[in-house]
């Protein structure tokens, strides 16, 4: 059998154990059906082309295609617009802000998600300076106060926190 239709294969299969998941997934992100369907469908080619790249020992299958289709929802908002926005919306760990005002809410979803998905990649302890000083809006003396650190170390937390942030972001295209 050839590489080719060994991946063909790959995809049937997991077309048939995933894209029920992976549609409901992209479905709670796009308000637009069609969007949903488009993800779903571009994340089966892409795992069909990468379908080399697959590693059962590194987590399973649905882990993999969900990242793959992570990137397939951040690939599908760029190509419909041009410039993310950082936007209301907040999740569990990261209450809301409302730096500007989005009216799409499939993209508020998509760029919150972005955004939460960076600061979750981040350390605790730039995570956490951050997310008081930007999302609970303390001073950075009040957060040295609330964890008993010198007011410098949570400057320099907020200083790197934010370059790890912001580099994590622009890897994954939201910003230039």
């Amino acid at each position: 059998m050839s590489a080719q239709q060994d991946g063909e294969l790959f995809v049937r299969r997991l077309h048939a154990d995933h894209a029920d998941a992976l549609y409901g997934w992209a479905r709670g992100r796009f308000s637009d059906p069609r969007d949903a369907e488009e993800v779903v469908a571009e994340t089966l080619v892409k795992a069909w082309r990468h379908h080399t790249s697959y590693e059962p020992g590194a987590g399973s299958e649905r882990t993999w295609l969900f990242a793959i289709a992570r990137n397939a929802a951040a690939d599908h908002y760029r190509r419909s617009r041009r410039h993310l926005r950082l936007v209301a919306g907040g999740t569990p760990d990261v209450p809301a802000v409302h730096p500007h005002v989005v009216d799409d809410p499939a993209e508020q979803i998509a760029e919150a998600s972005l955004v939460a998905d960076a600061l979750a990649a981040l350390p605790e302890h730039h995570r956490s300076v951050l997310v008081e000083t930007y999302y609970q809006g303390l001073t950075a003396n009040e957060v040295a106060r609330r964890h008993d650190l010198p007011a410098g170390t949570v400057k320099s937390r907020l200083y790197y926190g934010l370059r790890a942030l912001r580099a994590a972001l622009e890897e994954q295209g939201v910003l230039r």
